[in-house]
């Protein structure tokens, strides 16, 4: 993959010359059933920002949605701009930062400019010659540390409880065996509680004592149910469960009376700093505008004393060496972060998929992002 990349030699004009925009949808190989709904396909917008001396910045982001906010808002108010002043671009693009609770439609505008900004950090590297880890500070760890990783089984499918926590069973098993990793995690709140904690106890069984494990509920427990739930699986010492609940003042409860470390996917500093008790921040740079963003959020994280690790959520193979080049930079990120990108049917770059091996990733030290978009593949799975 690395030895495909090709980037300009001398340094000109960095102005942005053209911006180019597309919606793609890629199956995933096996359906990710969890309690807000079914995944059965990855649907993203990527970007390229060209500039006129011919660096090539990749961005990727959330949502087909987010194309037509690239297209029609961001493009006309970039183009010919300089593609290193980060701040300058941002401001024309996101004019109402700070963002205001009176405006919901800022989070989309924000979770957009996330493929800009990859885009220009990834210019950035290439225009510096080092690879994107180095630009935010260097390798902090020998690679970028990620979990194996899975969703919950249909619970449509007519599954026996016992068959259930088999099946999860083997999956831990071929995760752990493929990744390495020393932590699996899992989706729950599909099942019955009684369920969920006999596949707890299975896949404590079929892992050993030696790997970690950690669920996450998406917030489809009750406060009585994520109790039961903890006390239930108490043998089998799971290492963090994440948004037990829908209430974060819930959640809290959740940590005090069960002793067992919580996470949620809330950002918002002024929220966070009134729930002391919730352990870590569980967040995607897309979410945030980008790598630009995330860094704000380790930052955060650290001011409130939270642990913080990344959010999977569906990458393809441009946001998904931002995890990598992210995780092996930032020291914050030292717990396992998530990882769906061996799920995924094509990552869309060229080259041999970069998948988990003995625990973590260690990007190639070659400039900016590391990764070339594989145009057959876009052409294939491009919706427009």
């Amino acid at each position: 993959m690395a030895a495909l990349l090709k980037v300009p030699t001398s340094v000109g004009s960095m102005r942005i010359r053209d911006v180019r925009v597309y919606s793609v949808a890629v199956p995933v190989t096996r359906a990710g059933h969890f309690s807000k709904r079914v995944v059965q396909r990855v649907e993203n917008t990527i970007v390229e920002i060209e500039t006129e001396d011919g660096f090539v910045g990749l961005g990727e982001t959330r949502g087909l949605w987010s194309a037509d906010i690239v297209r029609v808002r961001f493009v006309p108010a970039i183009l010919g701009m300089d593609a290193l002043d980060k701040t300058a671009v941002r401001e024309a693009c996101l004019p109402s930062e700070p963002f205001d609770f009176g405006y919901p439609e800022h989070l989309a505008s924000r979770n957009a400019y996330s493929a800009i900004d990859i885009a220009l950090w990834d210019i950035a590297a290439k225009v510096d010659g080092r690879p994107l880890y180095d630009l935010l500070g260097g390798a902090v760890r020998e690679k970028a540390p990620f979990c194996g990783y899975a969703y919950s089984d249909d619970p449509t499918a007519g599954y026996s409880n016992d068959e259930l926590a088999a099946r999860m069973a083997g999956i831990a098993v071929q995760q752990i065996e493929e990744t390495g990793a020393c932590l699996f995690e899992y989706k729950i709140g599909l099942h019955t509680v009684d369920c969920e904690i006999k596949i707890a106890h299975a896949v404590r069984t079929a892992l050993g004592p030696d790997v970690e494990i950690a669920v996450d509920a998406n917030m489809a427990l009750s406060q009585d149910q994520a109790l039961s739930f903890l006390e239930g699986v108490r043998e089998a010492r799971l290492v963090n469960i994440e948004e037990p609940v829908a209430s974060l003042a819930a959640t809290e409860v959740v940590r005090e009376r069960s002793g067992m470390p919580v996470s949620t996917h809330c950002y918002d500093g002024d929220t966070l700093a009134r729930y002391p008790l919730i352990d870590a921040v569980v967040v995607d740079p897309q979410l945030v505008g980008g790598i630009t963003g995330f860094l704000e959020q380790l930052a955060l994280a650290d001011r409130l004393g939270k642990r913080i690790w990344l959010r999977a959520r569906w990458e393809l193979g441009i946001a998904w060496a931002v995890f990598c080049h992210l995780g092996l930079a930032c020291s914050q990120l030292n717990r396992p972060n998530q990882s769906l990108i061996a799920w995924i049917e094509n990552d869309l770059v060229l080259g041999e998929r970069w998948r988990v091996r003995d625990g973590g990733v260690r990007p190639p030290k070659v400039p900016g992002l590391g990764v070339e978009i594989d145009r057959d593949a876009l052409v294939h799975y491009s919706l427009r």
